[in-house]
């Protein structure tokens, strides 16, 4: 099977403005990903107690606002995701005509985004797009423009990215900022309890103080660690998601499918990298491309997260497997691992505990530690 097509052999030099776009959609989403880690790991649920009928109650007393960056950090993200589109397919229009387009007809020059296959032909039949022949929808441009469109009439409709990013870029822009709130993620107790009620928000509602977390028979005692989730609403179907999570689907699709199928006619070749230092001016394309790297803002925050889960949990694993070593060179060392380093150790020890044996995992973590190796 061939190798999938370099980035530099299918983006072309009128589109080169996409690594930079891209590049700042992915710098937004970093920033509200970091502020989002810090708000998160602060805890920002205040907690209370109530025995009523025989049942201890966990209380949410109140919730620590949000940061105000969170939203427009993410819509910035949003619709710069929603300008990259518009301004590849202008920018595709204008060199397969081999002109520049007039005012009236870059006007007229935007992504579709209809509710049916009747409205999709109506966006073709513009007068003003009529006139173009790349536009045309048995061209070449017009059937990639149909191939990006949600399944009309389908219950993915709602669900497919185009759809998410228009109403989520919609909203922003004309109307106002979208909906915020901390969400319920999961409830996890330290150990099973009988007759623990633990909450299950629907997906139309956020927390809210006053509400009841978990439920335990009086007097039980079982401690419990309670995972909240910042969430944005979906303005077209009023559901919560996780932020972070509906950053990275758009991000990716943008990137890896819509692009490449504007430009390239496939998404089957070596996507734009997303992260970029833009602060930098780059000569060529090629100079660009080779200092990007290409894991984006949203999996970084992915693997902060659970590096500092995973920086919590070794130095245990450490301290057994170094008995005589001062537990401040094991804490030292544990923490100047990078998240990507701590996740690698982790994952390698525990496949040498199952392969091997518990003794042979614990003999690497010594020689990790020693040798660094």
């Amino acid at each position: 099977m061939p190798d999938r097509p370099a980035v530099n052999d299918w983006l072309p030099a009128h589109q080169d403005h996409l690594l930079y776009t891209l590049a700042h959609v992915d710098e937004s989403i970093d920033r509200t990903c970091k502020v989002i880690y810090d708000y998160v790991k602060a805890d920002p649920l205040r907690l209370g107690g109530r025995i009523r009928e025989g049942r201890e109650d966990v209380i949410l007393s109140s919730i620590a606002p949000i940061p105000q960056s969170v939203p427009r950090d993410a819509a910035n993200a949003i619709n710069e995701l929603r300008n990259a589109l518009e301004h590849a397919l202008s920018s595709e229009v204008e060199h397969l005509l081999g002109r520049s387009l007039d005012a009236g007809e870059a006007k007229a020059i935007e992504m579709p985004i209809p509710k049916g296959l009747s409205d999709l032909a109506e966006w073709f039949k513009h007068k003003r797009r009529r006139t173009l022949t790349v536009l045309h929808a048995d061209g070449t441009l017009g059937k990639r423009i149909a191939e990006l469109q949600p399944p009309f009439g389908t219950d993915q409709d709602a669900r497919h990215p185009l759809r998410v990013l228009a109403e989520h870029s919609n909203l922003s822009k004309h109307r106002k900022p979208a909906e915020y709130a901390l969400r319920l993620g999961r409830i996890v107790p330290d150990f099973d309890v009988d007759g623990l009620e633990a909450s299950v928000y629907p997906d139309d509602m956020p927390m809210m103080a006053g509400d009841v977390l978990a439920s335990v028979p009086e007097g039980t005692y079982v401690p419990m660690d309670i995972w909240p989730y910042v969430g944005i609403r979906r303005p077209h179907t009023g559901k919560w998601v996780v932020l972070s999570h509906e950053l990275r689907m758009l991000e990716v699709w943008v990137r890896t499918v819509a692009l490449p199928t504007l430009i390239a006619g496939t998404s089957d070749v070596e996507p734009i990298p997303p992260h970029l230092d833009i602060s930098t001016a780059y000569e060529t394309q090629l100079d660009a491309l080779s200092s990007a790297q290409s894991v984006p803002a949203a999996e970084r925050l992915g693997l902060r997260l659970a590096g500092s889960v995973l920086r919590e949990q070794l130095p245990y694993f450490f301290k057994l497997a170094l008995p005589n070593t001062p537990p401040a060179a094991v804490d030292h060392f544990v923490g100047n691992l990078s998240d990507t380093r701590a996740l690698e150790i982790l994952h390698r020890f525990t496949n040498i505990s199952r392969g091997r044996g518990e003794k042979s995992a614990v003999a690497y973590l010594r020689r990790l530690f020693q040798t660094g190796n």
